[in-house]
């Protein structure tokens, strides 16, 4: 991962891959996706942050085309 490439966030990769941002999560949680878990801010419940490197996006397109 390069220290400039673009960083994802759950809602975008779900847009780009055309699934569910529940699917990008379990995908992430199962470790078929390399993602970075950001620290919280605040607030209150389990929600965690990640963002997804480029990188990690095209080589999960590519890996996954049927």
């Amino acid at each position: 991962m390069d220290s400039n490439e673009k960083m994802w966030s759950v809602k975008e990769v779900a847009f780009v891959l055309g699934v569910s941002r529940d699917s990008i999560s379990r995908l992430i949680r199962r470790g078929e996706l390399k993602a970075v878990r950001l620290p919280r801010m605040g607030g209150r419940g389990a929600n965690r942050i990640y963002r997804v490197p480029e990188s990690a996006v095209d080589r999960f397109r590519t890996g996954n085309m049927t």
